[in-house]
């Protein structure tokens, strides 16, 4: 009996036993493994990825997926190729992690980024799903929101302060708050928002926890540079560029010349009047004529009204950094000297204002600006050339009522015309600023007593090699 009992307490026991195995396993299989977002090419030093819950040092090689979170010691060093051909380098003492990286290579406009850097500095190349869907990246810092415009870019931040420049392309830069959240996909754009695009190295833009807008410093302060903070390793470069995928005007035409006639047509020959013999003069004597005195009248000239005077040019531009083998023709410190006010920096260009606090920009209505003047470039990456280009067919239309803008260029060198086209929003201070559906990148401002005046320079791409580049200046 006893045994009986044995043996039945038993059966059911590995049954017991054999259920809750079997279920475990049918649980682990039904789990989602998160997607793979990218492989470690470089790992140096002490570096750890935290996934699931577990954090376990890095390798070359490792696959980081979505969720994880990279960290890095005094010494480490981490270089990750992106599954959508770009390149995150992580630097030493920082921490970044992956919330969101969603890359469908059949369709990467549909791709969907947010990363959180905590501390410490990241470089990033975007890769096809970032250049694809630029609307739907964002990288997230303690107090800062950034996006970007295909971009080749490095950031720092700690606690209460973010930094930021830019290799090539351009990036958007906004304060994190009630207009601003960190849930939020994409960049955010608006009057708090600040864009920085590749100027060689001369500018880096920051925020800081307490800022209501970021502001473009002086690269001159090293010091304060993510490259500074925690510089790259040598063969950073080298190792971007393997795991990447970067790869005649007319004349115008001068009205004829009118001719009129300056001699009137000969009146037709009339008949000679009879000839009547004069009568015979009777002398007479004359009357004795008394003239009156007559004062002059007198003559009130009309008053003079001068012709209202052109307000002063406000707007300016110039080269500040060399461009193929041209070198630059001003500073930014002169520009800056001139202006006043920094408007914004596109390699080569800068624009500065002078100050405007007696501007009173419109309300409302929609204004149409001529282009008064202007310079711009095709630039040839491959074969290292600028090539002068004319500017035809210029609008600029400003609706001050819906504080936007819109703007279209032909652009003509080589015998070759580009569209050059954009759009975007006007800051109440009158600033210019594209947003993301805009082909072109753009920064610019109006100036003058009633905005009479606009400039903006400009960068947009033509194909995977040359791009079109220029300021402008425009009245109404």
């Amino acid at each position: 009996m006893l045994k009986g009992v044995t043996r039945g307490f038993s059966a059911l026991m590995l049954t017991l036993t054999l259920a809750f195995v079997w279920g475990n396993a049918c649980a682990q299989s039904t789990q989602v493994q998160a997607p793979v977002i990218g492989n470690t090419v470089v790992v140096v030093g002490h570096a750890f990825v935290t996934d699931a819950g577990q954090h376990v040092p890095l390798a070359r090689g490792t696959a980081i997926v979505q969720g994880s979170t990279i960290e890095t010691g005094a010494d480490g060093y981490v270089y990750i190729a992106t599954v959508d051909n770009g390149f995150i380098s992580v630097r030493p003492e920082s921490s970044l992690s992956f919330e969101r990286y969603e890359y469908d290579p059949a369709a990467p406009q549909n791709t969907l980024i947010r990363l959180m850097l905590h501390k410490g500095v990241v470089r990033e190349i975007s890769g096809d799903g970032a250049r694809a869907a630029r609307g739907r990246y964002r990288m997230n810092t303690p107090v800062a929101a950034l996006g970007v415009r295909g971009t080749d870019f490095s950031v720092f931040t700690d606690a209460n302060v973010t930094r930021a420049t830019v290799r090539s392309g351009g990036i958007v830069m906004t304060p994190l708050g009630v207009d601003c959240s960190a849930s939020g996909i994409g960049p955010c754009e608006g009057p708090a928002a600040a864009q920085l695009f590749a100027d060689g190295h001369k500018t880096f833009v920051e925020v800081d926890r307490n800022g209501a807008r970021p502001v473009t410093v002086d690269a001159k302060l090293s010091q304060l540079v993510p490259d500074h903070a925690a510089p790259p390793l040598r063969s950073e470069d080298t190792d971007a560029r393997a795991v990447t995928t970067m790869t005649s005007e007319e004349p115008g035409v001068t009205p004829g010349q009118l001719t009129f006639p300056t001699v009137a047509p000969a009146q037709p020959a009339q008949p000679a009047p009879p000839v009547t013999p004069p009568a015979p003069v009777v002398p007479v004597a004359p009357p004795v004529v008394v003239v009156p005195v007559v004062p002059p009248p007198v003559v009130v000239p009309p008053p003079v009204v001068a012709p209202p005077q052109p307000e002063a040019q406000q707007i300016f531009w110039g080269r500040f950094a060399p461009i193929a083998s041209l070198p630059a023709d001003t500073t930014l410190a002169a520009l800056i000297e001139k202006g006043g006010e920094q408007v914004g920096t596109i390699l080569p260009f800068a624009m500065t204002r002078t100050p405007q606090q007696a501007m009173v920009m419109p309300t409302s209505g929609s204004f149409n600006f001529g282009l008064q003047s202007y310079e711009a470039y095709i630039v040839d990456s491959t074969a290292g050339t600028a090539t002068a280009a004319a500017i035809t067919n210029g609008v600029l239309s400003i609706d001050f009522g819906a504080r936007s803008f819109s703007t279209q260029l032909d652009l003509t060198a080589n015998g070759s015309t580009h569209l050059v086209s954009g759009q975007g929003g006007v800051s109440t201070d009158g600033k210019l600023f594209s947003d993301y559906t805009s082909p072109a990148a753009i920064l610019g401002a109006v100036a003058g007593k009633t905005a009479t005046q606009a400039g903006y320079v400009f960068t947009q791409g033509i194909d995977g090699k040359t791009t079109a580049v220029g300021a402008t200046l425009w009245g109404r």
